[in-house]
């Protein structure tokens, strides 16, 4: 089980909320509903009108208005959003199940641990696919103050990890922040504007890690580099000629 918090984060609810119940990027949205949040959820779920159009009015005021009510004292951006997602193979978890999914990773965040969500930050969590939810929270406590968030992705790691132990989830590697960060969003949209599939670096990553899995020598790795379309530069000694001590990698074009 994976959790991504998206950054940078938000400076207004809406538009989330309303992508989140929309159709999605691809049609992918199916039956989107709230399976948790700081109330119970049938009292936050936006009611659906007779011509199919939902009705955000009261739970957007009320997701804004301990954020509101702190005044000058608020952050710029105060919304927070993470997703969590299931492996492809796993079973099917129950709403209840992703429920408690997301009580977990608020208590863990410290956020709105259990006991405390009359004074914790407004949030909810929402499902509209099989294998994933969404969980959004305003940065605003009840009480007028403003949360601690520190290692939140860290948090959450810890909860994907106890879900897995829990509900017989495929086992992923706990989070020891050794590894490569993830692309950002401007990355990725640069990406596609240049018409690739992912951010270079995700794919000179990947080349040199076969490169370096396949070769028998240093210059069979450089080799193998140039060979899959990677530029490659070597830095040399300037003590031991013939020496190579470092080099860079780029692809074509950028």
């Amino acid at each position: 089980m994976i959790g991504k918090i998206s950054a940078p984060r938000g400076e207004r609810v809406e538009p989330l909320i309303y992508y989140l119940y929309g159709p999605g990027r691809r049609e992918e949205h199916t039956d989107p509903h709230i399976v948790a949040g700081w109330w119970h959820p049938a009292e936050l779920e936006p009611p659906l009108h007779a011509d199919g159009k939902r009705d955000f009015r009261r739970l957007l005021g009320l997701l804004r208005q301990p954020h509101a009510a702190m005044g000058t004292r608020a952050l710029e951006r105060p919304v927070w959003h993470c997703a969590v997602r299931a492996a492809p193979e796993d079973r099917m978890l129950s709403d209840d199940e992703w429920a408690q999914i997301a009580c977990d990773v608020m208590h863990r965040t410290g956020l709105s641990p259990l006991g405390q969500e009359d004074d914790a930050v407004r949030w909810i969590a929402i499902r509209h696919r099989d294998d994933h939810i969404h969980i959004v929270a305003m940065l605003a406590r009840q009480d007028r103050q403003r949360p601690r968030l520190s290692n939140d992705r860290h948090r959450v790691r810890e909860a994907c990890l106890a879900a897995e132990e829990r509900y017989g989830l495929r086992r992923t590697a706990a989070g020891d922040r050794t590894a490569a960060p993830p692309p950002s969003r401007a990355e990725s949209e640069k990406a596609a504007r240049n018409g690739r599939g992912e951010p270079p670096r995700v794919t000179l990553r990947r080349a040199v890690n076969r490169a370096a899995a396949a070769a028998g020598s240093e210059r069979e790795f450089f080799d193998l580099l140039r060979s899959s379309g990677v530029l490659v530069r070597t830095r040399d000694s300037a003590r031991n000629p013939g020496e190579v001590t470092g080099y860079a990698v780029a692809l074509d074009g950028g």
